[in-house]
């Protein structure tokens, strides 16, 4: 499945939960980066409108058991924070 690399800017309260839930998740040994969990938080209310409780729980866990998927959104994580790194590095030896 590609993974559709977005910024977005989130509320200061929003970004708490974010990371609250990402340390839950890690916390019970998911693999969970922030994007993780940002996702988990966006299906989990989406599965919420949708589904009824029981079916809403098994997709969430599924999400959270499809390690390609998990994977993916980790490596896109990765992977713009290492490009932002460098990034900074060429802003400050070269331009700054």
């Amino acid at each position: 499945m590609p993974v559709v690399k977005k910024t977005v800017a989130l509320h200061p309260i929003m970004d708490r939960y974010v990371r609250k839930l990402q340390a839950i998740l890690v916390e019970k040994e998911w693999s969970a980066t922030y994007s993780t969990a940002l996702n988990y938080m966006i299906l989990y209310q989406v599965f919420d409108t949708i589904y009824e409780k029981k079916r809403r729980d098994v997709l969430l866990r599924a999400f959270l058991e499809d390690t390609k998927t998990v994977n993916d959104i980790m490596k896109e994580d990765m992977l713009t924070e290492y490009l932002e790194q460098i990034r900074k590095r060429i802003e400050e030896r070269y331009i700054g």
